[in-house]
């Protein structure tokens, strides 16, 4: 079957035609050097297309085998999936990376923060574009290792457009355990909280939570459009206090937030980005030392929070500001950049940072620690290269990171097969 498939791709790419992608980028910041080299591959192939890409990468952040001769690289894939676009539906099936949200920057629920996985993702608008449905399942780990269960997750969106340039959403995503796809979460058509609860009813099917404690979120967001520019909010729940209504004179649980607000204007030749994002403490946490749910890939790990949670990147208790400016003619694009982070502790293995769980919501708490970024940079497109090459991209960058200098380049191609 595979050698097949094989086959059916290669005469599609003679066919239809293919197209094979070069980037490379690599930065300096006078201590260390990361650099990457990504060749990738779109084939048309029966009303779809199949893309797939992968190579090498140096991040200070993995050690690989035979670290010397290969100068701390190692081989990574990026993605390998089948796409297929309609004005209706849209439909992606295999290996990717995944972003929702109307974030630029600040995606709550799911992020590309550098990890792909297995996805089933179907996204579908009715004719009159005014209702969309979209949902997408995530296997995260196919196999167990060691203290490390099979585990896997569900995103779901309902999304209403009232009338033009307003669009309204709800959202929602569990994170399952020892179980790879739970059919439960991905058909029913109940929200997903409901789902969880109906399995620890007093029932013959009911089970209890030691067994069976799954991490659900849910959240909405709000987009309203004009013709040259959006603003956009959203909001992610982790957990909420309801005794603030049911029991005030009780303990308070604290809220589990994350939260962005953003606004994107284009008036040729300058676009102008700028969102604000954060999350209070604890969000994205496990919280029994035993049952590692919390939202990130590799859980017990010393991986990067950035590159190891699966939705918002900069995890529990903090607070992100990016300002992106961009100046566009003819072949030249110039960008300025800035992002400020503040951040606390951040533990999301350690249930309540490794303390008694407290009494009321905690923000910016901890160890407090922030990053700024100022970074500059230019991208020039060579046209008319070659007959056979397209996209042609060189672009280099400066900035400052906490004060400390770097510099990079980056350089990217298509070859039309």
């Amino acid at each position: 079957m595979k050698r097949k498939i094989v086959i059916l791709l290669f005469l599609s790419a003679i066919t239809f035609g293919a197209v094979f992608q070069i980037q490379t980028q690599l930065e300096y910041g006078f201590e260390q050097i990361v650099d990457s080299i990504k060749f990738g591959l779109v084939v048309p192939f029966m009303g779809t297309n199949f893309r797939a890409s992968g190579g090498f990468v140096r991040d200070n952040a993995v050690v690989p085998p035979y670290s010397d001769f290969l100068k701390n690289h190692y081989w990574y894939w990026d993605e390998g999936y089948f796409e297929y676009r309609s004005q209706c539906l849209q439909i992606d099936v295999g290996v990717k990376q995944n972003r929702v949200g109307p974030a630029s920057f600040y995606n709550l629920f799911l992020s590309e923060n550098g990890f792909s996985y297995p996805t089933v993702r179907v996204s579908w608008k009715d004719e009159t574009q005014k209702i969309a449905v979209e949902t997408l399942w995530a296997g995260l780990r196919p196999f167990a290792t060691n203290d490390r269960p099979i585990k896997g997750l569900i995103y779901r969106r309902l999304a209403m457009l009232p009338f033009d340039g307003l669009e309204v959403g709800y959202e929602e995503s569990v994170l399952f355990l020892n179980r790879y796809f739970d059919p439960y979460y991905y058909f029913v058509p109940i929200p997903i909280p409901a789902i969880q609860e109906f399995w620890h009813l007093s029932a013959p099917w009911g089970v209890s939570s030691d067994q069976l404690d799954d991490n659900s979120m849910v959240g909405a967001y709000a987009v309203l459009r004009g013709k040259e520019w959006r603003a956009y909010a959203e909001i992610l729940v982790d957990d909420i206090n309801m005794n603030r209504f049911i029991s005030p004179e009780s303990y308070q649980n604290p809220d589990k937030i994350a939260f962005l607000v953003g606004f994107s204007g284009r008036s040729d030749p300058v676009k102008f980005t700028v969102e604000v994002a954060g999350a209070t403490a604890f969000t994205f946490e496990r919280t029994h030392t035993d049952r590692p749910y919390e939202y990130v890939f590799f859980e017990g790990s010393n991986y990067p929070i950035e590159k190891n949670m699966i939705g918002y990147k900069y995890g529990e208790n903090n607070i992100a500001c990016t300002i992106d400016f961009e100046y566009s003619f003819s072949n030249w694009s110039f960008n300025l950049n800035w992002e400020s982070v503040i951040f606390g502790t951040r533990t999301p293995s350690r249930p309540w940072h490794g303390r008694p769980k407290p009494n009321s919501t905690k923000w910016l708490i901890g160890q407090i620690e922030s990053v700024s970024t100022l970074k500059a940079g230019a991208t020039y497109r060579l046209s008319n290269l070659f007959s056979i090459f397209k996209d042609v991209f060189l672009s280099g960058v400066v900035g400052l990171r906490n004060s400390q200098a770097f510099f990079g380049f980056s350089f990217s191609l298509s070859v039309e097969l």
